[in-house]
């Protein structure tokens, strides 16, 4: 339910992070909702925690598979780079001749990292760890080792893109401008890894009515006063300036994103125990499209924003009552594509 929770809102938190200038989405509004809560605590960092958590219930957890899986991953990431950057940016020129908005930031955006790359990387590394048959809970403090590495070398930056590029995918590079490090494997690595230690605490919990019923409002109390605290203070991940302040965020702040996890984890737990079984049948189809959804959901998103809205008005951006309505149609068609696409691989290899 929580991977299905994220599907279903992905084309419309991107369209509000593509088509929003960066001063109104700083901003409390309706904007800033989508970009730094909906896409903020809750898109990513759920969706890395329950990539940890799948895998502690996955049929197939072999380094080798999960190493595959990983190098599929990033190849995947390329296709996805090539269908929403490469091919509508070379089209875009061609039909614009804006080759500041088009091609000049087309390396930085086709060779950056996204959490498509960051997803590879993560379960490359997570199977070098499950080589080394480490527990659950020494993966999580290899985690924090790394991360604390990643936050030494924080920002940095060197005269040379192409080596700020790569480096981008594995430290939170510096330059808030055509440095794409959105992911860095050092940083958000954690979370990845807590969800692998959580899942595998909650293969010993007998009654998850009491666990639940337990933890979850605490759980939700303390990062949603911690968020409150950052916002009105004008810092850290709620409150800061750039886009950095999220993706490049320190360990207590990524710390205080798992708690929010758990606890929207328990409000789902109780949600679907009132579901019907078709509902419920639903959000399992839609959760296990998950990866589907967020690659058409992109290509959608890229398309008719930065190609088709930049192209019949001369700039991408709109008042968010049109990027809403056009956020919950792209929502609607990236999930009915994604489970048909994933529907339809799982037949053809059958």
């Amino acid at each position: 339910m929580a991977k299905a929770v994220v599907a279903c809102c992905l084309a419309a938190i991107h369209v509000f992070v593509e088509c929003t200038p960066d001063e109104v989405l700083d901003s409390f509004g309706v904007p800033y909702i989508f970009d730094s809560i909906l896409g903020g605590p809750l898109a990513a960092p759920m969706f890395m925690f329950c990539m940890g958590i799948g895998l502690t219930y996955s049929r197939d957890r072999s380094p080798k598979h999960l190493f595959k899986r990983g190098v599929i991953i990033l190849v995947m990431g390329l296709l996805l780079n090539t269908l929403r950057y490469l091919i509508p940016s070379l089209i875009g020129y061609h039909i614009t001749g804006d080759y500041g908005f088009y091609i000049s930031p087309l390396p930085y955006k086709f060779f950056g990292n996204d959490i498509w790359q960051f997803a590879g990387l993560a379960h490359i590394l997570m199977s070098l760890m499950l080589y080394a048959d480490l527990s659950p809970f020494g993966t999580l403090n290899i985690a924090f080792v790394l991360n604390a590495i990643g936050m030494i070398f924080l920002d940095f930056e060197c005269r040379y893109d192409a080596v700020n590029i790569i480096l981008g995918h594995f430290i939170g590079v510096g330059g808030e401008g055509r440095i794409y490090s959105d992911f860095p494997l050092l940083i958000w690595f954690p979370i990845y890894a807590g969800g692998f230690a959580y899942g595998n605490i909650m293969n010993r919990v007998k009654d998850e009515d009491r666990f639940y019923s337990m933890i979850t409002l605490p759980c939700l109390v303390v990062p949603i006063a911690f968020m409150f605290t950052e916002y009105f203070m004008g810092v850290g991940m709620m409150g800061g300036d750039g886009v950095n302040v999220f993706y490049h965020m320190n360990l207590g702040e990524e710390l205080i994103c798992i708690i929010l996890v758990i606890g929207m984890m328990g409000i789902y737990h109780f949600l679907q125990k009132n579901m019907s079984k078709k509902v419920i049948g639903l959000i399992e189809k839609i959760s296990r499209s998950l990866m589907d959804i967020y690659f058409f959901q992109w290509v959608l998103v890229w398309w008719a924003v930065d190609f088709f809205v930049n192209i019949i008005q001369g700039s991408r951006y709109m008042d968010w009552p049109q990027a809403l309505v056009l956020g919950v149609i792209l929502s609607f068609l990236s999930v009915v594509i994604g489970v048909w696409w994933a529907d339809f691989v799982k037949r053809f290899h059958k």
